[in-house]
């Protein structure tokens, strides 16, 4: 039996009044249970399995040199830093804009790729075999002839070790280079997995 005889509780002060619904809920209960003078107890419930996942984009428009090797831009990135947890598995998800086309002879075979660098607890070099990628070879077209296309590609990471891991979007320019290889509105999004 409840002895509603009792002053009830003070008003919540400003502090409860951030606490989230769950809390406030069990809060509640707590003092039914306890009798409406009885002890008041906040019971805090974690979200299990809180994601670790990070994500960033840069929008700029900048090319990349015709070294054929992964580089950074001028403006490096998009990055992102994540403690990797116990299932030791991510995603890695790359994915930009990319612009090329040909020059006046009428042929074009260029194209470019978006791969990532891993560096910290893990450290990964990048690699067409995580890349996302665009490629094509014409001849006798009009000229001038522009691509552009987006793309992206996911890569599932296993055994990982476990610490803090900062990925970096690289990119890679490919073939005769008539014109620049521009990227622009690149992404990048780590995500764990079971």
């Amino acid at each position: 039996m409840i002895d509603l005889s009792a002053d009830p509780p003070p008003p919540p002060d400003s502090t409860m009044l951030r606490t989230p619904r769950r809390q406030l809920l069990l809060s509640a209960l707590c003092g039914l249970v306890g009798g409406a003078g009885g002890a008041w107890a906040t019971v805090s419930l974690a979200a299990r399995g809180r994601l670790n996942q990070d994500a960033d984009s840069i929008a700029a428009v900048e090319a990349a040199d015709g070294s054929g090797a992964f580089v950074d831009l001028a403006t490096i990135g998009p990055t992102v830093t994540v403690t990797i947890g116990r299932s030791r598995r991510y995603a890695v998800t790359v994915g930009a804009t990319i612009t090329y086309g040909s020059s006046d002879d009428g042929i074009l075979s260029q194209g470019g790729a978006i791969s990532f660098e891993a560096t910290g607890a893990n450290e990964m070099p990048p690699s067409l075999d995580r890349a996302a990628r665009s490629f094509l070879s014409l001849s006798g077209i009009d000229v001038p002839f522009t691509v552009t296309q987006p793309f992206a590609a996911t890569t599932v990471l296993a055994d990982l070790r476990p610490g803090r891991t900062t990925f970096t979007a690289k990119y890679r320019a490919e073939g005769g280079l008539p014109v620049p290889v521009f990227f622009s509105d690149r992404t990048i999004l780590v995500t764990p997995l079971a």
